[in-house]
Protein backbone atom coordinates (compact mmCIF):
# COMPACT_ATOMS: atom_id res chain seq x y z
CA UNK A 1 0.00 0.00 0.00
CA UNK A 2 2.65 2.75 1.09
CA UNK A 3 4.69 1.91 -2.57
CA UNK A 4 1.68 2.48 -4.18
CA UNK A 5 0.96 5.54 -2.49
CA UNK A 6 4.16 6.94 -2.99
CA UNK A 7 4.11 6.00 -6.77
CA UNK A 8 0.87 7.83 -7.08
CA UNK A 9 2.50 10.64 -5.16
CA UNK A 10 5.39 10.42 -7.67
CA UNK A 11 3.17 10.86 -10.86
CA UNK A 12 1.33 13.80 -9.22
CA UNK A 13 4.34 15.69 -8.44
CA UNK A 14 5.85 14.46 -11.85
CA UNK A 15 2.75 16.30 -13.87
CA UNK A 16 3.50 19.12 -12.52
CA UNK A 17 6.57 19.08 -14.58
CA UNK A 18 7.58 19.95 -18.24
CA UNK A 19 9.53 22.48 -20.03
CA UNK A 20 9.10 26.11 -19.35
CA UNK A 21 9.75 28.74 -22.16
CA UNK A 22 10.17 32.40 -21.02
CA UNK A 23 10.03 35.49 -23.53
CA UNK A 24 13.19 37.17 -22.18
CA UNK A 25 12.39 40.53 -20.46
CA UNK A 26 14.53 43.85 -20.77
CA UNK A 27 14.94 46.12 -17.77
CA UNK A 28 13.05 48.89 -19.48
CA UNK A 29 10.07 45.70 -20.05
CA UNK A 30 10.12 45.07 -16.57
CA UNK A 31 10.01 48.34 -15.13
CA UNK A 32 6.49 48.83 -17.72
CA UNK A 33 4.69 45.96 -16.88
CA UNK A 34 5.54 45.29 -13.23
CA UNK A 35 2.20 46.72 -11.20
CA UNK A 36 5.17 46.76 -8.44
CA UNK A 37 8.76 47.47 -7.74
CA UNK A 38 10.02 47.10 -4.19
CA UNK A 39 13.38 46.50 -2.16
CA UNK A 40 12.38 43.86 0.67
CA UNK A 41 13.61 41.40 3.07
CA UNK A 42 12.00 38.17 3.24
CA UNK A 43 10.72 37.13 6.80
CA UNK A 44 9.30 33.62 6.16
CA UNK A 45 8.11 31.11 3.63
CA UNK A 46 5.60 28.61 3.20
CA UNK A 47 3.56 26.53 0.83
CA UNK A 48 0.29 25.97 -0.50
CA UNK A 49 -2.12 23.92 -2.64
CA UNK A 50 -4.43 26.05 -5.11
CA UNK A 51 -6.53 24.49 -7.31
CA UNK A 52 -4.10 21.66 -8.78
CA UNK A 53 -0.61 23.53 -7.83
CA UNK A 54 2.04 24.64 -5.05
CA UNK A 55 2.92 27.92 -4.52
CA UNK A 56 5.32 28.89 -2.08
CA UNK A 57 4.38 32.44 -0.42
CA UNK A 58 7.30 34.44 1.24
CA UNK A 59 6.14 37.03 3.56
CA UNK A 60 8.09 40.06 3.03
CA UNK A 61 9.18 42.95 4.84
CA UNK A 62 9.41 46.59 2.25
CA UNK A 63 12.45 48.55 3.06
CA UNK A 64 10.82 50.76 0.21
CA UNK A 65 8.39 50.90 -2.64
CA UNK A 66 10.03 51.88 -6.10
CA UNK A 67 7.17 51.63 -7.99
CA UNK A 68 3.48 50.84 -7.00
CA UNK A 69 2.14 49.58 -3.30
CA UNK A 70 4.30 46.95 -1.32
CA UNK A 71 3.14 43.77 -1.03
CA UNK A 72 3.07 41.76 2.25
CA UNK A 73 3.77 38.67 -0.02
CA UNK A 74 4.63 36.92 -3.16
CA UNK A 75 3.51 34.41 -4.67
CA UNK A 76 6.25 31.78 -6.51
CA UNK A 77 4.90 28.66 -8.27
CA UNK A 78 6.46 25.41 -6.81
CA UNK A 79 7.07 24.17 -3.61
CA UNK A 80 6.04 21.22 -1.17
CA UNK A 81 3.11 20.59 0.63
CA UNK A 82 2.62 17.08 3.00
CA UNK A 83 3.95 14.50 0.96
CA UNK A 84 3.60 16.38 -2.65
CA UNK A 85 6.60 18.38 -4.13
CA UNK A 86 5.90 20.41 -7.60
CA UNK A 87 8.81 22.12 -9.02
CA UNK A 88 8.77 24.57 -12.11
CA UNK A 89 11.91 25.74 -13.88
CA UNK A 90 12.89 28.79 -14.02
CA UNK A 91 11.39 29.70 -10.88
CA UNK A 92 13.05 31.67 -8.35
CA UNK A 93 13.60 30.32 -4.34
CA UNK A 94 14.16 33.13 -2.05
CA UNK A 95 16.21 32.55 1.40
CA UNK A 96 14.60 33.86 4.61
CA UNK A 97 16.63 36.59 5.61
CA UNK A 98 17.41 37.74 2.52
CA UNK A 99 17.10 40.89 0.64
CA UNK A 100 15.82 41.42 -3.06
CA UNK A 101 14.30 43.79 -5.15
CA UNK A 102 11.43 42.16 -6.67
CA UNK A 103 9.30 43.36 -9.95
CA UNK A 104 5.64 41.97 -9.32
CA UNK A 105 2.74 41.46 -11.36
CA UNK A 106 -0.47 40.13 -10.37
CA UNK A 107 -2.30 38.09 -13.21
CA UNK A 108 -5.69 37.20 -13.12
CA UNK A 109 -5.53 35.25 -9.81
CA UNK A 110 -4.50 38.17 -8.07
CA UNK A 111 -1.63 36.49 -6.79
CA UNK A 112 1.72 39.13 -6.88
CA UNK A 113 3.65 36.70 -8.38
CA UNK A 114 7.18 37.70 -9.91
CA UNK A 115 7.63 39.34 -13.40
CA UNK A 116 9.44 36.50 -16.06
CA UNK A 117 9.95 34.20 -12.66
CA UNK A 118 13.69 34.64 -12.29
CA UNK A 119 13.87 37.60 -14.39
CA UNK A 120 12.22 39.80 -12.07
CA UNK A 121 14.22 38.97 -8.77
CA UNK A 122 17.27 40.51 -8.11
CA UNK A 123 19.63 39.92 -5.06
CA UNK A 124 20.98 42.87 -2.93
CA UNK A 125 24.16 43.09 -2.01
CA UNK A 126 26.54 45.97 -0.77
CA UNK A 127 29.47 46.91 -3.13
CA UNK A 128 33.05 47.12 -1.46
CA UNK A 129 31.77 51.28 -1.17
CA UNK A 130 28.49 49.56 1.05
CA UNK A 131 26.49 51.00 -1.95
CA UNK A 132 23.73 48.58 -2.55
CA UNK A 133 24.01 46.64 -5.99
CA UNK A 134 21.41 44.09 -7.77
CA UNK A 135 22.40 40.73 -8.68
CA UNK A 136 20.25 38.61 -10.88
CA UNK A 137 21.96 35.70 -11.99
CA UNK A 138 22.29 33.86 -15.82
CA UNK A 139 19.42 32.14 -15.87
CA UNK A 140 19.71 28.20 -16.50
CA UNK A 141 17.13 25.52 -16.61
CA UNK A 142 14.64 27.44 -18.88
CA UNK A 143 14.25 27.94 -22.39
CA UNK A 144 14.42 31.59 -23.20
CA UNK A 145 13.38 32.99 -26.30
CA UNK A 146 12.84 36.89 -27.69
CA UNK A 147 9.83 38.33 -29.42
CA UNK A 148 10.40 36.28 -32.55
CA UNK A 149 10.64 32.79 -30.83
CA UNK A 150 13.98 32.73 -31.11
CA UNK A 151 16.64 30.97 -28.79
CA UNK A 152 18.39 33.50 -26.48
CA UNK A 153 21.08 32.80 -23.74
CA UNK A 154 20.01 35.26 -20.75
CA UNK A 155 22.72 36.88 -19.31
CA UNK A 156 23.43 37.55 -15.63
CA UNK A 157 22.44 41.00 -14.43
CA UNK A 158 24.41 43.64 -12.04
CA UNK A 159 23.00 47.10 -11.40
CA UNK A 160 23.31 49.92 -8.61
CA UNK A 161 19.91 50.23 -6.52
CA UNK A 162 20.95 54.50 -7.73
CA UNK A 163 21.03 53.24 -11.21
CA UNK A 164 17.69 51.46 -11.34
CA UNK A 165 15.92 54.35 -9.71
CA UNK A 166 16.85 56.30 -12.67
CA UNK A 167 15.89 53.63 -15.21
CA UNK A 168 12.56 53.43 -13.56
CA UNK A 169 11.89 57.42 -13.11
CA UNK A 170 13.25 57.66 -17.06
CA UNK A 171 10.47 54.61 -18.18
CA UNK A 172 7.90 56.52 -16.18
CA UNK A 173 8.30 59.35 -17.85
CA UNK A 174 9.13 61.37 -14.70
CA UNK A 175 12.54 63.93 -14.66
Amino acid sequence: MRSILASALSMLAAAGLGATTLEQLSLDQMIRQSTAIVHVKVSSASAALRGRNIYTFYQLQTIETLKGAAAAEVAVPGGSTAMIRQEVAGAPVLAAGGEYVIFLWSGSSGLPQVIGLSQGLFKVAPDSSGNPVLVRAALSGVNVVNKSGQAQTPAAVTITLAALKDEIRKAMGAK
